[in-house]
């Protein structure tokens, strides 16, 4: 990153007013409990499920039934997926409905309809096969071809795909959940955002104000794109309710993903941890599928059948990793908080965004160590909020 120099800390009079703002309720410690407990109550469950449908040979029998349907192998793969998708949808959708609606309602998070919420998490789903189902066509494909070396090239042929994603993202798929409108130069924060991104070496920053306030009443901004895509984005809940020095800071934060290719980051590390973790997922698949293949009517892995035996595993070497990944990712946020100070050179808002983020998305400040180091992919609100009064920009922590 650029060297920004020193810059003086807080006083102790700066320091004394923000935290003077910040009050951890107990609205705010029950609403990130329910939400840390939903997340290990749901991983678990989620496993549980997987592990029902191949128990119960419920696996063998939607496969036979698609072969009895699509008679084509890759059709039989597609159509297997489409139905599996569904026993998921229909066992997970109680929980999904809790701790995607019914929470954030009961915690004035959210006054999105029943309905509007329905909408968007069935285009989700949708979306989510029908890419699923191109996947795992050619994986079971691949497995055939090359039953030992198949992690290997899935991986390989998984760069290409994952990059096309996330510059499609926000040109095709973000669209169907919600309206981006590049920042009006009407709006009073445009100069000001615009003056921050000349500053910061992307005098055509590509600045977009979402419509996420019909969603949900939480703040946040967001980097997404690739090249001719990437783009930075601002909630309009962030615009209505920060003063303009708090989203400079958090544009700032957003700028400095930007500048120092943060995505590019995530995806090359993406691509390692496939490299990785699919070849130990092969390896334990096989071992289930050895072991209990012949009560849950599974041949192998080439059998379509045998998609949740990977899917158990590959899910299972995530949560023993999740760890080593949120830690690389709570690095990465912390370099472009980092980044952020260094151009904003602004420490009291920085810390009171930080603030107004805790208190308005009811986000714990000072969280279990357990909750950090498994849930959380940034730095505790509280750990962010130290480091915009006293650290330095060009200082690793």
């Amino acid at each position: 990153m650029p060297h920004f120099g020193y810059l003086p800390p807080a006083t102790a009079a700066q320091a004394a007013s923000v935290y003077a703002l910040l009050h951890v309720t107990p609205r705010m410690l029950a609403y990130s409990r329910i939400q840390d407990y939903l997340a290990v109550v749901g991983a678990l469950y989620g496993l549980f499920v997987v592990w029902i449908v191949l128990q119960t040979g419920l696996s063998a029998a939607l496969r036979d039934f698609a072969a009895r349907i699509a008679k084509k192998q890759p059709l039989v793969c597609a159509l297997y997926w489409i139905l599996l998708g569904i026993v998921f949808l229909v066992l997970s959708l109680p929980l999904d409905i809790y701790s995607g609606f019914a929470l954030p309602h009961q915690f004035g998070l959210s006054h999105e309809s029943f309905g509007a919420w329905s909408g968007d998490y069935l285009k989700d789903w949708g979306v989510g096969k029908a890419i699923g189902v191109v996947v795992v066509m050619f994986l079971i494909w691949l497995i055939r071809r090359s039953p030992g070396r198949w992690p290997y090239w899935f991986a390989g042929a998984l760069i290409p795909f994952i990059a096309f994603g996330i510059f499609l993202s926000p040109l095709l798929f973000d669209p169907l959940f919600n309206k981006f409108t590049p920042l009006p130069s009407t709006n009073r924060l445009y100069s000001p955002l615009h003056l921050l991104a000349d500053r910061a070496g992307i005098p055509k920053a590509e600045i977009f104000e979402v419509d996420k306030s019909k969603q949900t009443d939480e703040l946040n901004a967001y980097v997404t794109g690739l090249g001719s895509s990437a783009r930075i984005v601002i909630w309009d809940t962030v615009l209505a309710k920060m003063p303009p020095d708090q989203v400079e800071a958090i544009t700032g934060h957003e700028m400095g993903h930007y500048v120092e290719y943060h995505i590019w980051i995530g995806f090359g590390l993406t691509v390692i941890g496939l490299f990785v973790v699919l070849p130990i997922t092969a390896w334990g698949a096989r071992l289930l599928v050895a072991r209990f293949g012949a009560k849950w009517k599974v041949t192998g892995l080439a059998d379509p059948a045998a998609l949740p035996a990977l899917m158990l595993v590959f899910t299972l070497v995530g949560y023993v990793t999740d760890p080593i990944s949120n830690a690389f990712s709570r690095e990465i946020e912390h370099r472009a908080d980092a980044y952020g100070l260094g151009l904003t050179h602004n420490r009291v808002a920085m810390a009171r965004s930080f603030i107004t983020l805790a208190e308005q998305d009811l986000d714990e400040p000072y969280p279990p160590t357990w909750v950090k180091l498994w849930l959380t992919d940034h730095p505790p609100l509280g750990e962010r909020i130290r480091y915009a009064l006293y650290g330095q920009p060009d200082a690793w922590p």
